[in-house]
């Protein structure tokens, strides 16, 4: 009787490791998720950003041509940066699901 019980708590207990090994992979992959869609957020508040700032030197507010204007620069300099880490975590989920 004393073995079956063994076997019993040896197949419970690697049935809970496996549980608990795939909980940490989902739980590495929701954070990574939770990592992109705040930089999606930031990139669609940086595309508005954009947008207002290209409306204002369209309307004349703004004078001086866009191309030059240090503020869009910035802003293009944010969004790069922001797709590098969009594409860094994307790649970081793959990681875990391998």
């Amino acid at each position: 009787m004393s073995t079956n019980w063994n076997k019993i708590k040896k197949t419970v207990k690697g049935g809970m490791e496996n549980a608990m090994a795939a909980g940490n992979k989902y739980l590495k992959i929701g954070k990574v998720r939770m990592d992109v869609m705040n930089i999606r957020n930031s990139l669609n508040e940086t595309f508005k950003e954009m947008g207002i700032e290209l409306y204002n030197q369209a309307t004349g507010e703004t004078k001086g041509d866009i191309r030059n204007n240090p503020r869009m620069k910035s802003l293009i300099e944010k969004v790069n940066k922001l797709k590098q880490s969009l594409k860094e975590d994307e790649l970081k989920i793959e990681g875990i699901k391998n």
